[in-house]
């Protein structure tokens, strides 16, 4: 048995970590941590774990493409199906035009280097707007903040130099998901917390549920789910009531001051503690350890990216962590530039782009793109819309929007209504259960990959590359390579670039065109990309463990002579949507559903992990115990939760760290709609109970998917009776 042992990383989620892999007869086996020369120590989350599992055929991995014939999907050799795919695409865009092509971009896209930069190749060189992706599923009101305040070109500080933290609606220790947002190390971010707390930093967590973050908080505000707007608008109060915002900061950097005070007056910490149910007091706190700190930071994650207000919620967040000071000064040691490509960072605001007033426009609505892309809740009526360049064609890489966007009852007769459906993903999701191609792709330990998506978000300089480790089973293709082919088939020339969100792919510099008619090396492309590393490629080649760069210090450069930039705190939408919070009604349903992660699936991925299944056989409908015991609901019993555009089915399980009034569920389980029993379904499509045409934010359409009003009815006794 012919056994060796490779130093590589994690392709799960930005923190890439690094890991060793026991490859026996050319199949990993067996993954472990890496902290030799990691900068989060030796670490790896159980998804880094259960991704062995998934190299090695669980989740019914594909070995073959498959095209339907006869309305089923049958095998077909790859090769044939990127031709009959590049012919099809070809045919359709001399009919229609290049705009009736669109891609969708899904998480499992995200770690797939070559991939997602061919991708972006491909629909330049197609000339298509039709860009869709998952970043406007869940936190594209952040997206929207950034385009309507503007940014800091000198970046917030870093949580290792942070005194005080407030994070709304995130659980980093679950979800590995940290910078630049959501204020964790993306990698063991226990660690991070540990080292805050050790330093004397403080931490104020604002979440419904007492979360697994929580026992590191100095203080926990446990809110009704969707009141983050008012708490956030109350914060900014007390900052400009007291005199105790950074003065300096924002005469030089921001514009809308005296707005913002009129905009949140009305909003005292008694109108925001009235609203969301919590103390006073804790909001009062909240804003002077704000006031107090110097190096503060404010943030949040999905939760109220995804619940009512999302846009307004998060420009009150981004609002305070402008008042407190929350970026780096000219004169801050930066602590990771970037290494393969090192950036200079300014203390200077860059104005708001408000990219969604330009065009080009969506054909449904009046509204533009966001980080060049379009909202993905509008993608079922870009295909049905009546208008000559309509979507017909959709390109699905990585992702299963038909779950992830949500309302199937909506979404899913505007994909069936497509002339071409492709599916380029490593397993048979529900949405390419719909497809008319499902092209097999390589999973990450089979082909090369270089730590680009972590390169400027790991708390200090690192970059690791890995050649392919194992051999491609099957009949299965690296991503980049449909791309390619499909381009080459249809005549596309392609140009490789080192894109990266916030540049237009034209102005993109270096570029390199590349041959339609000789398949692209590996290997030369991440050559390419290293061009301007700070650590040469061969270096990398002769690392596999990675490389810890000693680099010069950088610090925050001023501002260029002359520049005017400033950050808009209030614009009069953000103004009118809070006299619209402010004026509304309670909601009158008695109880609140909002999301959560677990920490062994990431998204649609891992749920049939041998631990995820074994802790989650159901995503369960959590649920306080004095609501349980209310409404007469066991634990383990199932119940209906209906909301005003749908139902489900689900099994209830109690836990006493929600508040009451609020019923939690994890979102990605179950089929795309669920049956009389979600136990022999593995879960609920929570999906099922939002709306892609009612209580959409406006610019980004963004649904609302946590603080949705429900009521919960027993549909069983825990014996197995009928009620």
């Amino acid at each position: 048995m012919a056994t060796r042992t490779v130093r590589t990383f994690c392709r799960n989620c930005s923190a890439l970590c690094a890991m060793e892999l026991d490859i026996v007869d050319g199949k990993p086996l067996r993954a472990r941590a890496d902290g030799r020369l990691s900068p989060y120590g030796a670490y790896l989350c159980p998804k880094g774990v259960a991704s062995i599992e998934f190299h090695n055929g669980a989740e019914g991995r594909l070995l073959a493409s498959l095209a339907r014939s006869g309305g089923v999907l049958q095998p077909i050799p790859t090769d044939r199906a990127l031709v009959e795919i590049g012919d099809r695409l070809a045919a359709i865009v001399a009919a229609h035009g290049p705009r009736s092509v669109a891609v969708y971009h899904g998480t499992g896209a995200y770690r797939s280097v070559l991939g997602g930069l061919m991708e972006r190749a491909f629909v330049a060189a197609l000339g298509t707007p039709n860009f869709f992706s998952t970043m406007t599923i869940d936190q594209s009101a952040k997206w929207v903040t950034m385009a309507r305040m503007g940014t800091m070109a000198s970046g917030r500080h870093a949580m290792r130099d942070a005194d005080c933290m407030v994070l709304a609606g995130g659980n980093p220790l679950v979800s590995h998901q940290g910078a630049p947002f959501a204020l964790a190390e993306s990698g063991a971010p226990a660690r991070a917390f540990e080292a805050l707390k050790a330093r004397g930093g403080r931490l104020v967590l604002v979440d419904p549920r007492r979360t697994e973050t929580a026992r590191f908080a100095d203080l926990h505000i446990q809110p009704r789910p969707g009141e983050d707007a008012a708490i956030f608008a109350a914060i900014a109060h007390i900052l400009l009531r007291d005199e105790t915002f950074k003065a300096d900061f924002v005469a030089r950097h921001c514009a809308n001051l005296d707005a913002l005070r009129a905009a949140v007056a009305p909003f005292t910490p008694e109108l925001a503690a009235a609203r969301a149910d919590v103390p006073v007091a804790a909001i009062e706190t909240a804003a002077r350890w704000l006031g107090e700190a110097r190096r503060p930071l404010v943030g949040s994650g999905t939760g109220p990216s995804m619940a009512a207000h999302s846009n307004l919620a998060d420009h009150m967040i981004e609002t305070v962590n402008v008042l407190a000071g929350g970026y780096r000064r000219a004169g801050d040691a930066v602590r990771n530039p970037g290494t393969l490509r090192p950036k200079v960072a300014r203390e200077m605001a860059v104005p708001p782009s408000r990219s969604w007033e330009q065009g080009p426009k969506c054909l449904s609505r009046d509204v533009g793109p966001l980080f060049g892309e379009f909202p993905a809740a509008l993608l079922p009526d870009e295909i049905t819309v009546d208008h000559p360049d309509r979507i017909r064609a959709l390109i699905v890489f990585g992702g299963d929007p038909l779950v992830a966007v949500g309302d199937p009852a909506h979404a899913l007769p505007a994909f069936q209504g497509l002339d071409l459906l492709v599916s380029l993903d490593a397993r048979l999701n529900e949405t390419a259960k719909h497809a008319d191609y499902v092209i097999a792709a390589s999973q990450g330990f089979e082909r090369a990959e270089l730590t680009i998506p972590g390169d400027s978000l790991f708390p200090e300089p690192f970059v690791q590359y890995s050649p392919a480790l194992v051999e491609r089973p099957g009949d299965v293709i690296d991503d980049w390579e449909f791309f390619w082919s499909i381009a080459a088939r249809m005549g596309l020339p392609l140009t490789f670039k080192f894109w990266t969100y916030g540049l237009r792919f034209e102005d993109v510099q270096p570029s390199l065109p590349l041959s339609l008619a000789d398949r692209p090396d590996p290997e030369a492309l991440y050559r390419f990309l290293c061009r301007d590393s700070a650590v040469p490629f061969d270096d990398l080649l002769a690392n596999p463990g990675g490389v810890r760069p000693d680099l010069p210090p950088h610090i925050v450069q001023p501002a260029p002579e002359g520049w005017s930039g400033r950050l808009d705190l209030c614009p009069p939408e953000v103004a009118a949507e809070l006299s619209v919070v402010r004026a509304e009604p309670p909601d009158p349903a008695p109880l609140r559903l909002t999301c959560r992660r677990v920490l062994h699936a990431l998204n649609g991925a891992y749920r049939d992990s041998r631990h995820n299944r074994r802790l989650h056989p159901v995503n369960h409908a959590w649920m306080h115990p004095a609501d349980m015991a209310a409404l007469g609901i066991a634990d383990d019993t199932l119940v209906e939760i209906a909301s005003a555009h749908g139902r489900i089915r689900a099994v209830a399980r109690a836990e006493d760290r929600l508040r009451p009034g609020v019923v939690s569920m994890t979102h990605m389980f179950g089929p795309l709609f669920g049956g009389p029993d979600p136990r022999a379904e593995g879960g609920s499509n929570v999906g099922q109970l939002t709306s892609l045409t009612a209580d959409l934010q406006t610019i980004n359409f963004m649904p609302k998917f946590s603080g949705v009003g429900i009521t919960v009815r027993p549909l069983e006794r825990h014996e197995g009776r009928a009620p």
